[in-house]
């Protein structure tokens, strides 16, 4: 399986974890997910919903000049794990190009052994919230913005 080189990373990271490290380098995350920029929270209402998280999470992406996406998240401060899954995403794809971000397997996941330290149901929107950011991917590709 072939990764972007950030996500690489991070897959390699957390599954050399403990259970407790891994929660602690969610939080880490969901602390260093950056605030939706104010250009984008006039534009709330059009983001797209991730219906698989229970908790609200909304995600806008950006193609920029090189051809990579810039994904911005909406998810209240109020759910660590969520915001930390989202920014761990963020971290590991932002700056693709949406081919590389359409080629990840929906199950590139599976060597962090997540499963540890989150719920089956936090999985399940985990998955969820890269199926959108593929989509995302796909329309930006289209679209050529």
């Amino acid at each position: 399986m072939s990764l972007p080189s950030k996500l690489q990373e991070i897959v390699d990271d957390f599954a050399s974890m403990t259970r407790e490290e891994k929660v602690e380098t969610l939080v880490a995350y969901s602390e260093s997910l950056p605030p939706l920029p104010d250009r984008l929270k006039e534009l709330r209402d059009k983001m797209e919903p991730v219906p698989e998280c229970m908790t609200p999470v909304f995600l806008h992406g950006e193609k920029q000049p090189d051809g990579g996406i810039i994904f911005y998240f909406d998810i209240p401060p109020q759910s660590p794990t969520v915001r930390g899954l989202a920014s761990l995403l963020a971290n590991g794809l932002n700056g693709s190009k949406p081919e590389e971000i359409l080629s990840v397997p929906g199950d590139f996941f599976l060597p962090m052994n997540l499963q540890e330290a989150i719920s089956q149901q936090r999985i399940n929107g985990f998955i969820g919230v890269l199926a959108h950011m593929k989509q995302t991917a796909v329309k930006l590709l289209s679209n050529g913005s």
